[in-house]
């Protein structure tokens, strides 16, 4: 065990790996939408789209909607195009005697979401379990350009913290009344642990990383911090700690992927010498994986039409590559595609509200570190990337990459104008 060099950690605990919840939903609508549900169903029109679904809301007289329902366009569509769908599921409504108006906060929850390939309608009772009633899906070619010009997205960047030492990551924490509390900056050489104080930043401790002399191709550092316990990683090595008055934190020699998103089937390494993951080379299973190796990964919503998980790869090579994961149930099996991209090595999936089921890979741009980077939102499918964001422009070299949750980004760039390191926080919002 290497130890901090401080006091010894009173309450040491392992924070579990960054696993992501967000393929819950998708999964149940995708299984509800195309898995020969008699609920699903393809509309010619899209106004007879609407109808049906409001034919299947009709029909579930055993289901207690009230007397209201509320309409929300969480995709692409115009809202044009969605008042003229809204309308003719009221009409229809109404002609099938079923009267229900519209409100702010309906008993009865219809929502247009967007997938990869599809835009689905989907009914809901407004409830705490949210229970579906029926859901119709329309192929993203019956729209036009002009009817898909709705919810515009963008990316958003916060200024969190600046420094003229080199910063690998930063990860912060709120107190109970959602107040700034904890900030641990994971620097080259130390950890340093900051309080909020009367609207600033206040430095409390700092402690020396282990094995911190790290060469040049090895700059590479992550930091998770749940309360007041933390965890980091190097090269190598993976520490926890506990920063509730001081910092106290032991590490230990391992190797392994930081995060736990990327086929957990495979055992991938990031060990001292190289900055990027790999399949442990001990591994002596049955699984292969077809790359050399990859810096960062993203994963995208389920794919109805390959029956499988995309991820998108930055190899090890400059490309950038989907991987398919095998799905056993639907005999497809595992398969690499290069996309027609010229990415960085830095990917991160987004999610927003206003797309629920939706994830935007965002990646960063194709530069070296003398030149300014820039982040982009894409749309990946298994052969093709559609640009979901106009490239947002950094003020230097974006150093690191990671998701922070699963709607937000931390991005650690060089300024080339003011020579300090910084901290952004990056998300995605709707609208202009």
């Amino acid at each position: 065990m290497i130890s901090s060099t401080r006091n010894p950690v009173s309450a040491k605990q392992k924070l579990s790996p960054l696993r992501s919840r967000r393929w819950i939903f998708p999964r149940l609508l995708a299984a509800f939408l195309f898995a020969g549900s008699p609920i699903a169903a393809h509309a010619d029109a899209l106004e007879d789209g609407a109808r049906a679904l409001a034919r299947k809301v009709a029909a579930d007289g055993k289901k207690d909607f009230g007397l209201s329902y509320t309409w929300e366009n969480r995709s692409s569509v115009s809202s044009s195009t969605s008042e003229r769908m809204r309308a003719a599921f009221e009409e229809e409504l109404e002609r099938l005697h079923t009267h229900l108006v519209l409100a702010a906060e309906g008993h009865l929850w219809i929502l247009m979401t967007e997938g990869p390939s599809h835009i689905n309608l989907i009914a809901q009772i407004l409830s705490q379990d949210r229970e579906l009633i029926g859901a119709v899906a329309f192929p993203k070619g019956q729209f036009t350009a002009a009817e898909r010009t709705g919810t515009v997205l963008r990316l958003d960047r916060q200024l969190l913290w600046q420094q003229p030492e080199m910063m690998f990551d930063l990860a912060r924490s709120n107190d109970p009344s959602a107040k700034p509390d904890l900030m641990l900056v994971l620097g080259r050489e130390s950890l340093s642990l900051y309080r909020w104080n009367q609207e600033k930043w206040l430095l409390q401790d700092s402690a020396p990383l282990p094995h911190s002399k790290l060469p040049q191709r090895d700059l590479r550092g992550e930091i998770h911090l749940e309360d007041h316990f933390f965890q980091f990683h190097l090269p190598g090595i993976e520490c926890d700690g506990d920063a509730r008055q001081k910092l106290s934190f032991e590490c230990e020699e391992r190797t392994g992927i930081w995060r736990a998103d990327f086929d957990p089937r495979l055992p991938f390494s990031l060990d001292p010498g190289r900055g990027f993951f790999a399949v442990d080379p001990h591994y002596i299973g049955p699984k292969k994986f077809s790359l050399a190796g990859f810096f960062s990964a993203a994963r995208s919503p389920y794919s109805q039409e390959d029956f499988q998980y995309p991820t998108t790869v930055a190899g090890v090579d400059g490309h950038t590559y989907v991987h398919l994961d095998e799905n056993e149930k639907e005999h497809v099996p595992e398969s690499v595609e290069r996309l027609p991209v010229e990415w960085g090595s830095d990917l991160v999936s987004l999610s927003i509200k206003c797309r629920e089921g939706l994830l935007v890979v965002v990646a960063s741009g194709a530069r070296d570190h003398t030149s300014r980077d820039t982040l982009q939102g894409f749309e990946v499918h298994a052969r093709t990337v559609a640009p979901m964001t106009a490239a947002m422009e950094f003020p230097g070299p974006i150093l690191s990459l990671r998701n922070s949750t699963e709607s937000e980004a931390m991005a650690i760039a060089f300024n080339l104008t003011t020579g300090n390191y910084e901290a952004y926080r990056v998300t995605m919002a709707c609208g202009d």
